[in-house]
């Protein structure tokens, strides 16, 4: 009786063996497609939430810049909102904190409106004290954030790219308090 069971086992461990060999295999064939799967996974989710972190940082340095009031961002009450230049850009960079914005890579025009004539703007690269413009009550101001995206890993044929936001939004109730 007991030789019945070791040969019995004999031909069941081979079995399992190659059974065990067949998982590695396969295993082994999966595993990279897998991979590349996670791996497009994340970057693409990168990428996305940067476009997010690009848009959400226009519009919130827009809809600071669009406010009328002086403002209190260090102390210094003298100098109104929508033409506070470091105010603006401030207020972009801590909204895309994570695209580590510079200020090349906010632009601050002021016009018109649509198709109006352009006001003026925020000096390129130096976003300190107040733009040299006049705006009046139903001029616009629009902030433009551009940010870099380079994939962390190139095994996938993601090219880099840049996004760019371009948010405007009107100024309204211009008004000298002072007087």
């Amino acid at each position: 009786m007991f030789g019945k069971i070791n040969s019995r086992n004999r031909r069941n461990s081979g079995g399992v063996r190659a059974l065990r060999a067949q998982a590695l295999v396969e295993f082994s064939i999966a595993l990279p497609v897998l991979l590349m799967l996670l791996i497009g996974i994340m970057e693409v989710s990168r990428m996305l939430f940067m476009y997010a972190s690009v848009v959400n940082s226009s519009r919130d340095a827009v809809r600071y810049a669009s406010a009328y009031g002086r403002s209190e961002d260090l102390g210094d009450g003298n100098l109104l909102k929508y033409k506070y230049c470091d105010g603006i850009a401030a207020t972009a960079k801590a909204s895309g904190f994570f695209l580590n914005l510079q200020d090349t890579d906010i632009a601050i025009t002021y016009d018109t409106g649509p198709g109006g004539s352009s006001l003026g703007s925020c000096p390129p690269a130096t976003t300190t004290g107040e733009a040299s413009v006049n705006v009046d009550t139903g001029d616009r101001v629009t902030v433009t954030v551009s940010a870099q995206y380079n994939p962390m890993l190139s095994l996938l044929p993601l090219p880099s790219r840049t996004f760019t936001s371009t948010s405007s939004r009107t100024i309204l109730g211009v008004l000298d308090l002072d007087n």
